[in-house]
């Protein structure tokens, strides 16, 4: 399997590497024909470069392209080359007002911008895409993009876009992240600059290094030059964690309430490598012509293994132990609980690749043009997943408030780790889901000045995206004779099988415990499992020698294809106290989406499937096997937005500004809800479908600012916003009639489908403030937001409903320095409230708990090429809590611990 993925890799950059060369040769031809257009000038003309050095002077910098930007925009500068404020872009961007960030794991992931969803932002490196996908097997295909594929060092400034322009990419309804890297004509010819670190993770107690480098060069006449930049990022990655899998309805005292279906002590660890290549060639052949090529690759290995020791509290509370809270039962004991001891060896990763090419080319009129292509590429997910159960039962197991569990063997006697050693292998199999992303696209702008009229100069252009985004996943089964009673705990009794084949599992089921696999150190309160005794045991060459089936999970394997076309006019104009811009951006859209479709159950289509295999004996009446109807279909779906937009900045003095903006914007829905998949569960009667026919949501926006810069690294804002949103993505739930091939009847299956809403609103106000005091300075923002959604609540049948993800109701930074010739320290504070995940896995509501964070960081200057580091994350070791509806029902309680670096930072 490794080396298939390797050769798969391998031929994705071959491909791409063919595109680019096509894309670069036709591009080259035109080059010589703009050449000869332009006559050489008797001297080059000296350019002064302006480095921004230290805290302050990014301050300012910041400032300034805030006060002179015509749109609502925030900026976030690297104070050096290769020294980005936080070492994670998504860090950075969550100390801008109005924007959040998701932690995954500890580490800043997705964002999203004023009370919307992470899919409804979108992110450019240079103005282009950069296709992303995740490595976690619990990520659905997103539009959010993932910030730890970009390490921070690559980034030489980034905006936020919150009010739209009409020459900037379509597709946000919170905001635009532009992420902009270095060129090698602004750098010094040969620039050296070095990280070198090393960072310690308190849960993990490992000190993993972190390697960066760039160097710069460009020639004597300073028209051509080359950017290399060069990180490597390892992490080792421990988690402490305490999970509920799934709600649901429990009677107690004659009333339905909330009660946890499974609770997991659960203990995730993980080996991060990050490897990220960024290549900048630049060519000015004329004073006209700009030509550069960005060239990025960047792979991120992120093998884990997850322990979780399961107790399955769906039988029903021991009387008058159950603890009711709100809407459900906090606390409670239950008789003859039912355990599984499950883990999950997981090898997994992220790759992407760009090719980004422009060429810049301005005409003797004075009027540019601009022509943009290019291409990218990503893969990811899990390409192994092997997992192993380990089932027990308890005499009566009992938990707390805080997920705490108590687990008795017999009456009285606490589960000990060597009865945990003594459970035997009951269930092992292994699977795939990879993820797939990719855009090939093209633009080209005209802009010229006009000295007439309202305006002042004139942008206009067309762009073109091909966009594919998918994923597969598959399982295999090691087969078991027929009458074997080796149940599938997800899926039922199914397998395959061969007559007269003997099979692997019934050689390793019950045959080893888990004292069998046990192996090294154990950082929980259970021994953990050795990936090497697993390889060894359960599952080694003659596991796969034996007859096995490698069979498609049908949900979960689809594909989506949008095509876009866009075009824009744009003015910019300026007068008496007042300047601004105004446009209008075209856009048509066509979705192509592409799955499986088939009659009854998913499992049992799917070994359809296979030449020459059968369902299980027994598993289902053997009259209606191969009647399942696998079908691979394709739905068509087009859209067309007309999206205007306006902004206007009024001089209201010479150090204070008012602004306004008013915009419709749109963001398309997000690919798992427009996948062609379905799924349904017979025992549980749910099931649920993708939509293709969804509209993108729309809203009608406007902002009004007030700016006052009294003195050049000083600045007191506050803004205003408003969203309008129609269309809003939500959950229906109907009742369907399905086939159970299991008990040979039809029954109702609650089906939740994605679909259009009503919409609703999200406003709020916010402030920003920073000043420079001598040697000393604060910077300081406030958020509020407040969203609202028309859908009527039912958090029982329809969970999720009339909710907004990912907005928290108030979110504030505070930062303070200190900064002089040798020495500067930061102290920074981020905090922002609860806010609404949206749905787990297991179709429950899922809330994170408000979360503050504090970070530091201090350097120290020994000259002008050599600097000192210490930096410390999560300082003062905030769990994450997530909960369920109400408070006091958490569903997980995550420890993520801190992070120290301490290295050296090397210019020269």
């Amino acid at each position: 399997m490794g080396e298939k993925l390797m050769l798969h890799n391998k031929m994705n950059k071959c491909a791409l590497a063919v595109k680019m060369s096509l894309l670069i040769g036709a591009a080259s031809c035109a080059l010589p024909a703009l050449a000869q257009q332009q006559e050489q000038a008797a001297q080059e003309e000296k350019v002064e470069v302006i480095e921004v050095r230290g805290i302050r002077a990014s301050q300012e910098a910041n400032i300034n392209a805030k006060r002179f930007s015509a749109a609502v925009v925030d900026v976030v500068t690297a104070e050096d080359i290769g020294k980005f404020p936080d070492k994670n872009v998504a860090e950075s961007l969550s100390r801008i007002t109005g924007v959040s960030v998701t932690r995954g794991f500890g580490e800043g992931e997705k964002i999203a911008v004023r009370g919307t969803d992470p899919a409804q932002n979108r992110t450019l490196l240079n103005g282009a895409s950069v296709a992303s996908a995740d490595w976690f097997v619990l990520d659905n295909p997103s539009r959010a993009f993932n910030f730890t594929l970009l390490p921070s060092n690559l980034v030489s400034d980034l905006e936020v876009y919150k009010s739209p322009q009409a020459d900037i990419q379509e597709g946000s309804l919170g905001g635009t992240v532009y992420l902009k890297t270095r060129k090698p004509l602004d750098l010094e010819a040969n620039t050296v600059s070095l990280q070198v670190q090393n960072q310690y993770s308190d849960v993990s107690e490992e000190w993993d290094p972190q390697l960066s480098g760039l160097y710069s060069w460009k020639n004597e006449d300073e028209n051509f030059g080359i950017l290399v930049s060069l990180t490597k990022q390892d992490r080792t990655l421990a988690r402490e964690g305490k999970e509920v899998l799934g709600f649901g309805r429990q009677e107690v005292d004659g009333e339905d309430y909330w009660a946890p279906r499974i609770i997991g002590d659960a203990f995730f660890q993980q080996e991060r490598e990050r490897e990220t290549g960024l290549v900048s060639v630049q060519w000015r052949p004329s004073e006209q012509t700009d030509i550069v090529l960005n060239v990025l690759d960047t792979t991120l290995d992120a093998n884990n293994i997850n322990h979780n020791l399961y107790t399955f509290y769906n039988s029903g509370f021991v009387e008058d132990s159950a603890v009711i809270k709100g809407s459900g039962i906090v606390s409670g004991t239950a008789n003859n609980a039912g355990s599984e001891f499950a883990i999950i060896d997981r090898i997994s990763y992220s790759d992407a690749q760009s090719y980004d090419f422009e060429i810049n080319h301005t005409l003797d009129s004075g009027s540019k043009i601009t022509g943009k292509l290019g291409t990218t590429e990503a893969e990811g997910g899990t390409s192994r997943d092997r997992y192993h159960q380990f089932n027990g039962t308890y005499a009566s197991s009992s938990y707390d408030s805080g997920l705490n569990l108590s687990n008795y063997v017999t009456a009285g006697n606490l589960e000990t780790q060597d009865d945990i050693l003594g459970r035997t292998l009951d269930w092992m199999q292994e699977g795939s889901r990879v993820m797939t992303d990719e855009e090939d696209y093209a633009g080209l702008d005209y802009s010229f000045d006009v000295d007439h009229g309202l305006f002042n100069s004139i942008k206009t252009g067309v762009f073109y995206q091909d966009h594919t985004k998918g994923q597969k996943q598959d399982g295999i089964r090691f087969h078991w004779s027929a009458d074997s009673q080796h149940v599938d705990p997800v899926n039922g009794p199914y397998g395959v099988l061969k007559p007269g084949e003997t099979n692997w599992a019934n050689q390793v089921l019950g045959q080893y415990t888990f004292a069998d696999f046990a192996g090294g150190d154990s950082y929980a309160y259970y021994p953990l499992m050795s990936r090497a005794n697993s390889a060894t045991l359960a599952f080694p060459a003659e596991a796969y020698g034996s007859p096995t089936a490698r069979f498609l999970f049908l949900p979960n394997t689809w594909e989506v294809n949008e095509k876009v076309w866009a075009g824009y006019i744009k003015g910019d104009f300026s007068g008496e106290g007042v300047r601004g811009d105004m446009g209008v951006r075209l856009v048509k859209t066509q979705v192509e989406s592409s799955g499986y479709n088939w009659d009854g159950d998913w499992v049992a289509a799917s070994i359809s499937m296979l030449d020459g295999y059968s369902l299980l004996a027994g598993a289902v009446d053997s009259a209606n096997e191969g009647n399942w109807n696998v079908r691979y279909a394709t739905v068509d779906h087009e859209y067309t937005d007309v999206l205007p937009n306006l902004n206007l900045v009024f001089d209201v003095a010479e150090d204070t500004l008012l602004r306004f903006s008013a915009a419709r914007v749109m963001s398309r829905p997000d690919y798992v809800n427009i996948a062609n998949q379905q799924s349904t569960n017979t025992v549980t009667l749910t099931g649920s479908r993708g939509n293709p026919m969804l509209d993108p949501v729309r809203a009608n926006q406007f902002d009004i600012a007030y700016e006052w810069y009294f003195n050049p690294s000083s600045l007191l804002a506050a803004t205003f916003f408003h969203k309008d949103i129609k269309g809003s993505v939500l959950n229906t739930v109907t009742l369907e009639t399905v086939y159970d091939e299991i008990n040979d009847e039809n029954v109702e299956v609650a089906i939740t489908e994605p679909a259009n809403g009503l919409g609703g609103t999200a406003q709020g106000v916010e402030l920003s403030y920073q000043q420079a005091i001598g040697d000393f300075g604060v910077i300081t923002n406030y958020t509020y937001t407040d969203s609202d959604s028309d859908q009527a609540r039912d958090a029982v049948n329809n969970p999720g409903s009339g909710l907004i993800i990912g907005s928290s109701k108030h979110m504030a930074n505070l930062t303070g320095y200190y900064e002089n010739d040798l020495f500067s320290a930061r102290l920074s504070y981020n905090y922002r409230t609860e806010f609404y995940n949206g749905l787990s896995e297991f179709g429950s509501e899922s809330y994170t708990d408000s979360f503050g964070q504090v970070d530091a960081s201090l350097t120290y200057d020994m000259n002008e090429y050599v600097q000192f580091v210490f930096e410390a994350v999560n300082l003062l070791d905030e769990e994450v809590y997530q909960y369920h509806i109400d408070k006091e029902r958490p569903t997980s309680i995550y420890k993520n611990g801190r992070r120290f670096t301490l290295g050296a930072n090397l210019r020269f």
